[in-house]
């Protein structure tokens, strides 16, 4: 099994200190919800994030790089064939944790519609099945639920390869940033300097697809 552990993950709804702000109750009365019940989402309230905590408004706020995250990673052969976790925590202390048999909606609006309740009712699925849900816990809380060996992936890692991440039999743990810009803001380096894949920038959702895929390759699922 590979566990994928996004650790810092910019997915958050909207700050007390900005669900009064006039732009943010425009979109509020268009969609016909709380301030405080959507999501914070830069692609909208790129400006108004700018606002109350500048310097901030390229991280914060991204829900579609989740997005786009969890499209790549569930469609996976690894995924399809039950050999994929993905546990996701997020820079206010929740974790979410994601059923593999989970089908998300393709549209990215109907993603934010159900990460909203996600947020709101704490757990999304029937009574039967629990398709997502989300509790209070640090990215260490997050970590305790995986097993094997833990990677950490970092632009700021020892350089590596791919190839070389994955070592011996058993379940594995990989660790990647939830974000855009910048570095994370949990103490992960506590677990050493972790390793870099590649010299330049990569999308998280492009690291967990080489992950991976590396993993199929390694372990036989392809």
């Amino acid at each position: 099994m590979l566990s994928l552990v996004v650790i810092d993950a910019e997915l958050e709804t909207v700050p007390d200190i900005m669900k009064d702000d006039y732009s943010i109750r425009i979109q509020a009365k268009k969609r016909g919800k709380l301030a405080s019940k959507m999501l914070l989402d830069s692609n909208f309230m790129h400006s108004a994030i700018e606002r109350y905590f500048p310097g901030e408004s390229n991280r914060r706020g991204r829900p579609d790089i989740i997005f786009h995250l969890l499209m790549t990673s569930l469609e996976s052969i690894l995924n399809k064939k039950s050999g994929l976790r993905v546990i996701i925590h997020t820079r206010n202390n929740q974790i979410i944790e994601i059923n593999p048999s989970i089908r998300l909606p393709k549209s990215y609006n109907r993603f934010v519609g159900l990460m909203e309740d996600l947020f709101d009712k704490r757990a999304i699925g029937p009574q039967s099945e629990t398709l997502m849900k989300v509790t209070d816990g640090n990215w260490k809380d997050a970590l305790n639920m995986t097993e094997g060996n833990q990677i950490l992936l970092s632009p700021r890692g020892i350089p590596g390869k791919i190839a070389d991440v994955f070592h011996g039999a058993g379940d594995q743990s990989v660790i990647i940033g939830g974000f855009s810009q910048g570095d994370f803001i949990s103490d992960v380096y506590s677990l050493g300097s972790g390793i870099s894949i590649y010299p330049g920038e990569l999308s998280i959702w492009s690291v967990a697809m080489e992950c991976i895929c590396q993993y199929e390759r390694n372990y036989g699922f392809v």
